[in-house]
C-alpha cells in the first residue's frame, strides 16, 4: 500500500471531493464512513480516491480494509472535516466511479421501477429493503433523486453498491419492454386489489411504485397488467415508502417460494 500526506486544503484532490460531496462532479460518487466505505470496497464499486485519517490508520477498521487498498491518502482530522459531509466524520472517506447499468431490453425482468422518487433517504432506504427481499434490479425514473448521493448511499447501507441500478429510466418504455419480455407489470396503488389475494408468483413481474406525495398517474395505471395495493386500518391512507415496498415485495417472495 502507498501512503501519502495531504495538508492542504487547496490541494486538487481535495477540492475534487468537495465537488463530488455537493454534487458538480456527477462522474464519481461520494462515500463516508467506516462501515459504508467497508462495503463500498467489497464491491464491485471501482475506487478513485481514499482520504484517511492518521488516526484511522491506527483503528481496527482500517486494519480490516488495508489489504483492499493500492493507495490512501492521509489528511488532518480539521482537513477531513473540510471535506465530509457529516458533522462528526469517522476518518475516512473514498471517492469511486459512479455505477453505470445500461439499461437494455434483455434487461427487464424480475424487477422494480421507481416513479417520480424525490427524496433520497426514501430511495436509498427502498433500494436496502429491495436487496433483501431478493430484487437487485432497480430502475429509477427521470425527476428521482439521486441514488447514489451521500444521503441515499447512507440510507442504503451499502445495498447500492450491489444492485444493478438503472438512472433516466422512462416508465412508458419500461413496461412496453416488460411486455414485450413476458414480464407482468404490477403497479401498487391504493386503487388496487388486496396484494394477499393478488398472484404474484410464477413469472418475472415488475413492480411500480410511486412517491409517497403523489402516487402513480392514471395512465400508468391503465398501461399495468394489475394494480395491487396494501389493506390498511383508517384513518391511515398511506405508508412510508420503504415500507410499501417491503410489504409487497416480501409478500411476492413468499408467494414464489410456497409455490415452488
Amino acid at each position: 500500500m502507498n501512503i501519502e500526506k495531504i495538508t492542504s486544503r487547496e490541494n486538487e484532490k481535495v477540492k475534487y471531493a468537495r465537488r463530488v460531496r455537493d454534487g458538480k462532479e456527477t462522474a464519481s460518487i461520494f462515500i463516508e464512513g467506516s462501515r459504508l466505505c467497508t462495503e463500498a470496497l467489497s464491491s464491485r464499486v471501482e475506487i478513485e480516491t481514499v482520504f484517511v485519517t492518521h488516526r484511522f490508520t491506527e483503528s481496527e477498521s482500517f486494519s480490516r480494509i488495508g489489504d483492499k487498498l493500492d493507495q490512501v491518502f492521509t489528511v488532518p482530522e480539521s482537513l477531513l472535516e473540510s471535506i465530509a459531509d457529516t458533522r462528526s466524520p469517522q476518518g475516512i472517506v473514498i471517492l469511486a466511479m459512479r455505477p453505470a447499468f445500461k439499461f437494455a431490453e434483455s434487461e427487464i425482468g424480475t424487477s422494480i421501477f421507481l416513479y417520480q422518487i424525490n427524496n433520497p433517504a426514501n430511495l436509498g432506504a427502498v433500494v436496502r429493503t429491495a436487496e433483501a427481499a431478493g430484487f437487485d434490479r432497480i430502475l429509477i425514473s427521470l425527476g428521482s433523486a439521486d441514488p447514489y448521493s451521500s444521503k441515499a448511499l447512507r440510507a442504503s447501507m451499502g445495498s447500492a453498491f450491489r444492485a444493478q441500478i438503472f438512472e433516466g429510466c422512462v416508465l412508458e418504455t419500461a413496461i412496453a419492454r416488460a411486455k414485450g419480455n413476458r414480464t407482468e407489470v404490477v403497479a401498487v396503488d391504493a386503487k388496487g386489489k388486496s396484494i394477499y389475494s393478488a398472484d404474484l408468483a410464477g413469472k418475472p413481474r415488475m413492480f411500480v411504485f410511486g412517491s409517497e406525495a403523489h402516487g402513480l398517474p392514471d395512465e400508468i395505471l391503465n398501461q399495468a397488467d394489475s394494480v395491487v395495493s396494501i389493506p390498511m386500518n383508517s384513518p391511515v391512507e398511506s405508508l412510508n415508502l420503504a415500507v410499501s415496498c417491503g410489504i409487497v415485495l416480501f409478500e411476492a417472495r413468499r408467494q414464489n417460494r410456497e409455490n415452488k
